[in-house]
């Protein structure tokens, strides 16, 4: 029988203009969408870092999802992460120990 991850934390609703915000003050915003089985290990895999990071969901904010589609050749791919010098799609164990990192380093600047 296949376990069943737990339940997502709830975010708060988190607008693209602020996530753009925290990200020129140092930030790192993760752009998600409620079902996204790789946001979901995302969160798990990042922690209780998960809440220093900004969580911007794509399907309540179409800012927001036309800039995820921007950065990713017009597709809207979750779970996008983006600091003030890079963008990628956190979708493997190397790119969560990437992003734990990024979050890290921005505690450093915030």
């Amino acid at each position: 029988m296949f376990k069943k991850d737990p339940p997502r934390r709830p975010r708060p609703a988190t607008p693209h203009a602020e996530a753009v915000e925290h990200v020129e003050q140092g930030g790192v915003a993760i752009y998600w969408r409620p079902g996204c089985p790789f946001c979901s290990m995302l969160d798990r895999g990042l922690g209780p870092d998960a809440e220093k990071a900004t969580w911007t969901n794509i399907w309540e904010d179409r800012e927001a999802m036309a800039f995820v589609e921007s950065l990713n050749d017009g597709n809207a791919t979750v779970p996008t992460v983006v600091t003030r010098t890079e963008h990628f799609v956190a979708a493997s164990p190397q790119e969560i120990a990437t992003t734990k990192g990024l979050i890290a380093d921005a505690g450093k600047v915030l």
